[in-house]
Order: structure tokens, then sequence, then C-alpha cells
């Protein structure tokens, strides 16, 4: 009995680690400091400070590299916690080169439990002065490990992002396209509401058959009545007409003499009407005499006279079944000539330069 408990304890001795102060140690040596907080919850970053010592060994002949890429927080095999964060802060005393490498881990679990925050190794090379990087040896240094208890899921942040454990994918580019679908689409019934709206709104509406012929009717008379010439269309006329008055031959028989007169009515009464905007087409020419005797004195006044003087002379020559006597056709058509001159936009315009002026 006494030499079975024996053997069992050399046996158990025997499958234990052997201790860090046996084991080989490199140029390299790793303090892993105290981890804080030891007790955390949702959310709640945890520091682990690690502490790598190595000598100045550039007066030997060599150097140590550190291999910082591969100890990056997000390449850190720690489940179930993930880096986050790193702080490297670098100092050398007495020839010997001290670095903190301060990471900030974030436990991921939901399980309420104690964590063993697990060890990684840290990557270096020793190499002689020129030597190239690839022809050299990387070794190795393990941090130790640390203890966490999770208490709650209970967290004062309102956003938390924390890595899962299952990567599912990026799904960004498709609930892009199918919000930009969306919001393209969702206007389309309002679109097609207010087109069926226009559509109802401009079909013409169904009227009875004596509505239809009172329009139709209204619609005739409105196109036998003759579109208004303008003061140019208006001007030209009566310039026309000046030209037949100056063919007339002093003492023409009235019959000659009431055919330009006829004329001359039509072009003076569109001219007065285009002229003056306050007359209408009914205003006879009578009317349109005393509207033109109405008007403050001045050049165009006494242009206009003339015009509307001649126009009742014409007019009551024709209504008494004869033409009136015109003794100089050329001094006539002079008279006229001189009106028009008178009613033109330009001298108009310096006409009332002058009156502004008191010219």
């Amino acid at each position: 009995m006494a030499l079975s408990s024996m053997l069992l304890v050399v046996t158990v001795a025997g499958a234990q680690p052997p201790a860090v102060d046996d084991a080989p140690m490199g140029p390299v040596r790793v303090e892993t400091l105290e981890l804080e907080p030891t007790v955390v919850k949702t959310g709640d970053l945890i520091t682990q400070r690690y502490r790598l010592r190595f000598p100045d060994l550039v007066s030997d002949g060599q150097e140590i590299i550190i291999l910082e890429d591969r100890v990056a927080p997000e390449a850190l095999p720690v489940h179930p916690f993930e880096g986050v964060s790193l702080t490297v802060e670098k100092d050398l005393v007495d020839g010997e080169y001290i670095w903190d490498f301060v990471y900030g881990f974030r436990l991921i679990d939901p399980n309420k439990m104690t964590y063993l925050l697990p060890n990684f190794s840290f990557y270096y090379l020793v190499r002689d002065l020129g030597e190239d990087i690839e022809d050299t040896e990387v070794q190795q240094v393990d941090g130790g490990q640390g203890l966490v208890r999770y208490v709650t899921s209970i967290t004062d942040e309102p956003l938390l992002n924390i890595r899962d454990t299952i990567e599912l994918g990026s799904f960004a580019g498709r609930a892009t396209f199918f919000r930009t679908l969306g919001w393209a689409v969702a206007p389309l019934p309002l679109l097609l509401w207010f087109a069926m709206l226009v559509r109802f709104a401009r079909k013409p509406k169904p009227v009875s058959l004596e509505k239809q012929q009172e329009a139709d009717e209204l619609a005739r008379l409105e196109a036998q009545i003759p579109v208004q010439p303008s003061i140019w269309q208006a001007r030209r006329a009566v310039k026309r007409e000046l030209k037949g008055l100056q063919n007339l031959p002093p003492g023409a028989e009235p019959q000659q003499a009431a055919g330009y007169q006829r004329g001359m009515v039509l072009a003076l009464r569109d001219y007065l009407l285009a002229d003056l905007s306050e007359l209408v087409p009914g205003d006879t020419a009578l009317d349109m005499q005393r509207h033109v005797s109405g008007m403050k004195d001045g050049p165009r006044k006494s242009a206009l006279a003339v015009l509307a003087d001649r126009l009742v002379a014409y007019q009551r020559g024709l209504e008494l079944g004869g033409a009136a006597p015109i003794a100089s056709p050329q001094a006539e058509a002079d008279a006229f000539a001189g009106a028009l001159a008178r009613l033109r936009p330009h001298v108009r315009l310096l006409n009332n330069v002058k009156a502004v002026f008191g010219q």
C-alpha cells in the first residue's frame, strides 16, 4: 500500500508542466501585470498590460525586432474576449528596452461566470546587423493569463458594438439596393392617382344638343368678326389710300372721289381705333372726333384732330350720297402725311421729352 502511494505521487509530479524558472529563457521577457477591472458587466472595457523587457544588443553587433503586426488586437486568439484597442509605450532604461503593450479587451460571452483571459505569444527576431530579415528565425515568448468575473448584462452604453463570434457577411449593398427600390416605388401610387385625377378633370363633360348648337353658332359668329389690325398695319393702310389721293386730278368727278373716300374712311377708323385704346369698334366718326377734341393739347392731339376731322367730313359726304369736295388732292395728301409723321413713335417720344423740359 505504501509502495502504491509513492508511485502515484511520482506519476502526478511527472505530469505537471516544468516550472517557469527551469524553462529556457530567451532575450525577451514578458511580465503580465494586473488586469483591470476583474469584475465586469456587458460592454465594460478590460485593460491588460504586458511589459516586454529585452536588452540593447547593438554594441554586440545584433538587434532585437519585435513583430508588432502579429499582436494587433483584431488578430489575437482570446475567445471569448475580443481585442478592441492597443497602446504601445516604449522606453530605454540603462541599456534595456521596456515596452508596455496596453490592450483593451471586451467580453462577448453572455453567460454569468468567471472567465480566463487566454495567453498569447509575442513574436520577435534576433538578427545580426546587416543580416536579411528573411534569413532570421522567428522566436516567441508567451504572456500570462488573467481571471475576469462577469456579473450582469446591464450596460450604460445606449448602442453597444460587440463583435459576434459568427461571421454572417456584409449585407450593406443589398440593403441599400432595396432601400432605394422602396423609395422609388413608394411615390408610384400617388403619381398614378394624380394622373387619373388629371385625366378625369380634362375629360369633356357631355352637353345637350341645344347648348352644343348655341356654342357652334357663337363660334361661327366670332369667326366672322374681323380681327382689329395693329397700329402698324393701320398706318400702312392709310399710306396706301394716300397714294390714291395723290393720283386724283384737281376737280375730280364725285363718283371717283367717293371711291377714294370710302377706302380712306375704313383706313382712318382702323388707325384711330388702334392708336386710341379708349375707343371701341362701335364708336362713330363723331364719337372719335369728340374723344380727340377732349384730349390734352399738344402735337399728338393736333395730328389726331386732322385725321378725325377728315374722317367726319368723308363719312358725312358718303352718307349724303355724294363725296366731300377736295379742292387740292396734293395739299390734302400732304396734310395727311404730316399728321402721320407727327404720330410716329420716335417723334412722339421726342415731343414728350421736350414737354418735360418745357420746350
